[in-house]
């Protein structure tokens, strides 16, 4: 049926009484309705474990990012820039993230790809770098000088002395060059390279100790922060390199070495026979001007010494660590190293927290 309107249009009305509009149609009203843009996607994003802080971090997007697209937010802060590469948004470090860190990187929820709606869903993913290794770690303290160590590159390659970018010294931390670390001088104790061994530990707490830092042995967030900054300036240690030996051979005795020299050799005692001095590597772990001594005697008697002068602990309960006696030279102590008190203070005002005692 046909039904002509009082404007001179037409309609037709259909079988199923919908109205056609016959005349007077409008195109805008006759074309199909947009169809949605379809939303961005993420396609990819960096992983939470972070083994190299010097590497870009990349978000990646269904397509280019469109102009307006906020880019991504890095928290802490960290220098650097974002760019766009393909479908990626990338940020490049000016240096490094920190070692042993954490970071949270938000996607916003207006991210776009060109020719896409927005991605609609704010996206928050944790981020935890690694520290670096071992061998970057006594590589690092060799370098400064707090480790009585070279280091012997197997392909030839060498890290020259003196200052450095933060993201040449980051570079070195997080990819090390292959290598061993050899005694020097070549009596100092020796280190096994790519262990937290006791040579290593010792020469991190003196590192820590001079600088502020709580002296653990441990490599944390405010060491490297710390041996980045030093490697950059190349500020090492300011003293020489120092340990202790300990000669359990009669005559027994100790001597302070500082670098390529012995600077104190003097008469020692050492444990008798059922509380015997260890032998091996040890870095002195705390020390007192004086402190009271208790303990058993090997025939089970207990005994309690106050005062006792100049005392660096290094293995358990062992000390050097300053005793009258009427001679030296021969086991008569407890398990630990006994001076003449005058020589145990000079021996005491040498060392330091994290100093090696090697006793053989």
């Amino acid at each position: 049926m046909v039904i002509v309107t009082a404007a001179g249009g037409a309609v037709v009305l259909t079988r199923d009484h919908s109205v056609a509009n016959l005349l007077g149609s409008h195109p805008a009203t006759a074309s199909a309705a947009a169809e949605p843009l379809t939303p961005t996607r993420l396609v990819a994003t960096p992983v939470h474990a972070i083994a190299n802080g010097t590497e870009p971090l990349t978000v990646t997007l269904s397509a280019p990012p469109a102009a307006s697209s906020p880019a991504p937010t890095l928290r802490p802060a960290v220098a650097g820039t974002w760019s766009t590469v393909g479908n990626s948004v990338v940020f490049t470090p000016s240096s490094t993230l920190m070692p042993c860190s954490s970071y949270t990187l938000t996607i916003w929820a207006n991210t776009i790809a060109t020719g896409h709606s927005r991605l609609g869903k704010r996206h928050t993913i944790g981020l935890n770098v690694a520290c670096p290794s071992t061998a970057a770690l006594q590589q690092s303290l060799a370098r400064l000088g707090y480790m009585g160590a070279s280091f012997h590159s197997l392909y030839g390659v060498h890290i020259p002395n003196g200052p450095e970018s933060r993201a040449d010294a980051a570079g070195h931390a997080f990819h090390p060059p292959r290598g061993v670390l050899v005694p020097d001088p070549s009596d100092a104790p020796a280190v096994e390279t790519g262990h937290l061994d006791e040579t290593t530990r010792g020469a991190l707490t003196v590192y820590q100790a001079d600088h502020g830092l709580e002296p653990t042995g441990e490599p944390s967030y405010a060491t490297w922060a710390s041996l980045l900054a030093a490697e950059s300036g190349y500020h090492r240690n300011p003293h020489p390199y120092t340990w202790v030996t300990v000669s359990e051979s009669i005559p027994e005795t100790l001597e302070v070495h500082r670098g390529h020299h012995v600077v104190l050799s003097t008469p020692a005692n050492t444990g008798v026979p059922g509380a015997e001095t260890a032998q091996g590597i040890f870095p002195i772990f705390s020390r007192f001007t004086s402190t009271t001594m208790t303990g058993t005697n090997p025939d089970g008697s207990h005994y309690s010494d106050p005062g006792v002068p100049w005392v660096n602990y290094f293995n358990g309960g062992d000390a050097v660590h300053g005793f009258p006696r009427g001679s030296y030279g021969t086991p008569q102590s407890n398990g630990c190293v006994e001076l003449p008190i005058e020589t145990a203070h000079t021996v005491f005002d040498m060392l330091a927290l994290g100093d090696i005692v090697v006793v053989s």
